[in-house]
């Protein structure tokens, strides 16, 4: 069950957009970097959190997919193949095509929100992967408190 909260409500933050997503969901995914990734038909969502100066600078890479997403909160700026580079702050969108190189710089905290299309299958079984590992690590740290 994903809980919803209004933009009444007194959280702020990370903690205000987080439970859009239990908290249980959101994995590290690299140094400064969590994530929380939700497959669907033919398209991948991915509810990224990005904390500088921890994870200040996401490398020039490509994919086939194309990638639209929405900034929540904070800012990030966009770099494009051609050298422009675009800032973007919470309530702007953007987009990248298919094979588009691109990277990013994080000065503050992000929290973004990204479509894929067609899916990103390789997120998907990373972050199940993630997701199960958690679970087996909780799992036998019950059993290890149970013996002692």
């Amino acid at each position: 069950m994903y809980l919803e909260i209004g933009p009444a409500s007194d959280e702020s933050g990370v903690e205000r957009y987080a439970t859009m997503f239990p908290k249980e969901r959101l994995l590290p995914c690299g140094p400064g970097a969590w994530w929380a990734v939700m497959p669907g038909e033919g398209v991948t969502m991915v509810y990224w959190v990005f904390e500088a100066p921890r994870c200040n600078e996401l490398s020039m890479h490509r994919h086939a997919e194309s990638q639209t997403g929405y900034v929540l909160e904070g800012e990030i700026s966009l770099r494009y193949e051609d050298g422009s580079e675009r800032t973007l702050r919470a309530g702007e969108f953007y987009t990248i095509p298919p094979g588009g190189l691109h990277g990013a710089t994080i000065r503050r905290r992000a929290v973004l929100l990204d479509m894929y299309a067609p899916g990103r299958k390789d997120y998907e079984e990373r972050y199940l992967s993630a997701q199960r590992a958690r679970e087996t690590s909780a799992r036998r740290a019950r059993v290890r408190a149970s013996i002692n």
